[in-house]
């Protein structure tokens, strides 16, 4: 016969299960709130997507991991950024050292599988294009036939890059390198004529080169590339809350809340806007986050497009294809979805 010190400890035992569920469910990002920053991966072989000027951080990869760090935390700077190479994203992401990779990667979908991660959401599409170091005046690619290009080995630009010099038969010697860093180092030390990857990387050397051995970039454009951000597979928790907030700096965009207009939104009727601006709580709070965070970080740091421009616009060396970055149904290739 069980005895009432026993069923007593029983109760006792079942609610400490039942309080340690609770309060663990109620902790939806441990290693975040531990850590107390959001830790951001990116490719430091590109010079523009997270660097300091005067002692502020700047970039397009900064601004993102602002607004998670504004999502996750209710703090723009409560992130640092973690430079990681392409192969060892999927030990960064499955490690906790990042949680999510921006770093204008294109995983394929067998470098995926093998590293243990999804995408999060697109970032945006550059273009690939070519940059030489040779002086000839070329009215097309069929002028550049026979010349040594360096691409990324096993890499979506070294697809696309086979399949257009069979197509056009231009002869190609192609030189497959490692990585970006030794892409760039061949092409540095004329070891190809050319190079070619997305036209944020290429106009990031060629703006180094420019007091040194200038390069030029070429006008062809052999492809669009969408660039992704990544999460662990092992987190999907984690993968929809990154994806809900990078939805929601483009929903915000889509429906023209900026930096400027912000304040006038506050009287909304729509049930999107209501939960993307925190005027309905809950739906950001169920995914364990600030309610507040998109009106917090919109008013300083703006939208989606704010973004881009300001990071990737046309005042800059590197810029990107606007138009083709813009929303679905503007014209362009970015996607979003109502926050309901």
């Amino acid at each position: 016969m069980v005895n009432k010190m026993n069923i007593k400890l029983i109760f006792f035992t079942i609610f400490l299960i039942c309080f340690s569920f609770n309060a663990s469910a109620d902790q939806n990002f441990p290693q975040i709130l531990k850590r107390q920053h959001v830790a951001c991966g990116t490719d430091a072989e590109y010079s523009t997507l997270a660097y300091t000027k005067d002692n502020q951080f700047s970039g397009f990869d900064v601004d993102i991991c602002r607004a998670l760090a504004s999502a996750f935390l209710g703090n723009a700077e409560s992130f640092k950024i973690i430079p990681v190479t392409p192969s060892s994203i999927g030990q960064a992401l499955n490690s906790g050292k990042i949680d999510i990779m921006l770093g204008n990667t294109s995983l394929s979908s067998s470098q995926e599988l093998q590293q243990n991660v999804i995408p999060v959401d697109t970032l945006y599409f550059p273009r690939q294009i070519f940059a030489s170091r040779t002086n000839k005046e070329a009215k097309s690619m069929k002028d550049f036939a026979g010349s040594r290009i360096c691409v990324i080995h096993n890499s979506i630009d070294a697809d696309i890059l086979n399949d257009y010099n069979q197509k056009y038969a231009l002869g190609f010697k192609i030189l497959e390198t490692p990585d970006l860093a030794s892409a760039k180092a061949n092409f540095y030390l004329n070891r190809c004529d050319l190079i070619t990857s997305n036209e944020i990387f290429i106009k990031d050397i060629t703006s180094e080169l420019k007091s040194k051995s200038p390069a030029k970039v070429l006008p062809e454009e052999i492809a669009y590339l969408p660039v992704k951000a990544y999460s662990s597979a092992r987190d999907p928790e984690l993968n929809t809350a990154l994806r809900w907030i990078l939805n929601a700096l483009k929903l915000a965009q889509s429906a023209e809340i900026n930096s400027q207009t912000i304040q006038a939104f506050n009287s909304t009727k729509s049930k999107s806007l209501q939960n993307l601006l925190g005027i309905n709580p809950k739906a950001w709070q169920s995914l364990g986050l600030y309610p507040d965070w998109a009106k917090d970080y919109i008013s300083v740091y703006g939208n989606y497009q704010q973004i881009l421009e300001r990071n990737l616009g046309p005042s800059l060396d590197v810029n990107i294809d606007l138009q083709a970055n813009d929303l679905i149904g503007r014209g362009g290739f970015l996607s979003y979805q109502p926050f309901l």
